[in-house]
């Protein structure tokens, strides 16, 4: 008679599973809060506040709503990030969204809940006092650091070897690469950013309606861009405007890299101690060694065609 183990879930798996959950719990006390309230929730709540006196308010079942919605699109959200990391067997962006989503989570729950018990203690929404209870929605923050610290992360960034063409580059050959990079992220946010403006000029804050049409305008230019590289270096334009450049004498040399926005600090032109880089999405992508030191990286397809190309330039370059 023989008898087998099944093996119980990696660590890592288990942890990332937790991680998620830290969305969800304050989206499940929400909803416990909601029943245990019944049909005693005050018909307007307190929602802002001058010091600790009510100055605004609002619709106690429409705040209730607006909170609910964005519970529930932050737990979805968390619930992709963990699937997708899962299925893909790594953890590449997950640090980076699963803290975000639960301080989103967290913060709005603990508002709507502070804000209606407040309003149901007072007996009168002008009479609520928030004293203390402030304290109670900025703890997304050190539940957001813990998040952080309980998502795994994989290994650091990868390196891969210089490739060179099979042809070297002729001196005053023409040589030209271009290819793309396309992010998902970034077109979200364009369309969450022109929502937001809209609804912003329809409740007559202009100066809002301004602020989230340049954020819109500075994502729309890392939803798509495009990267050159020829006898001049490398260069990015991002629907048609060329924005970025790294001169070919600027450049030592050129490899492909496992790029992982969480080690960069997010998606965009991300500055660090390690280098530069654009990171639109995560993945393979062009590292630049440069002479002067530090790295430039960019996201892009197909990047060891364009790295091959640059280190036959710079070389063709070192030998004129």
């Amino acid at each position: 008679m023989t008898s087998s183990t099944r093996p119980g879930p990696a660590p890592n798996r288990v942890r990332l599973v937790a991680a998620g959950l830290a969305t969800a719990a304050p989206l499940l006390a929400l909803l416990a809060a909601r029943a245990a309230w019944g049909d005693s929730v005050p018909g307007t709540v307190a929602t802002h506040w001058s010091g600790v006196e009510p100055d605004g308010f609002t619709s106690g079942a429409t705040f209730f709503v607006i909170t609910l919605a964005a519970c529930l699109l932050s737990t979805a959200v968390a619930a992709l990030v963990v699937v997708r990391a899962s299925s893909a067997g790594h953890d590449a962006d997950a640090a980076l969204w699963l803290p975000g989503t639960a301080l989103v989570s967290w913060v709005a729950a603990s508002t709507c809940i502070t804000s209606v018990a407040l309003t149901m203690r007072a007996g009168r929404p002008e009479d609520a006092h928030l004293s203390w209870w402030i304290l109670i929605p900025l703890l997304g923050v050190p539940w957001a650091i813990g998040t952080f610290l309980l998502t795994p992360r994989g290994p650091a960034t990868s390196y891969g070897p210089a490739p060179q063409l099979d042809t070297p580059i002729a001196p005053g050959e023409t040589a030209v690469w271009i290819s793309h990079a396309r992010g998902r992220w970034a077109g979200a946010l364009v369309v969450a950013m022109v929502v937001t403006a809209l609804v912003t000029a329809f409740l007559g804050r202009p100066w809002m309606v301004v602020l989230f049409a340049v954020l819109a305008i500075l994502a729309a230019a890392f939803a798509s861009i495009t990267v050159h590289v020829d006898r001049r270096g490398l260069w990015l334009s991002s629907w048609g405007l060329r924005w970025r450049t790294i001169r070919l004498d600027d450049i030592d040399s050129a490899e492909v890299a496992h790029l992982r926005p969480v080690e960069w600090g997010g998606y965009g032109y991300r500055l660090s101690p390690r280098g530069t880089a654009v990171i639109v999405r995560g993945g393979d992508g062009l590292a630049l060694r440069r002479r002067g030191g530090g790295v430039f990286a960019v996201s892009v397809d197909d990047p060891g065609t364009g790295a091959a190309l640059l280190n036959s330039l710079v070389a063709a370059e070192r030998n004129a």
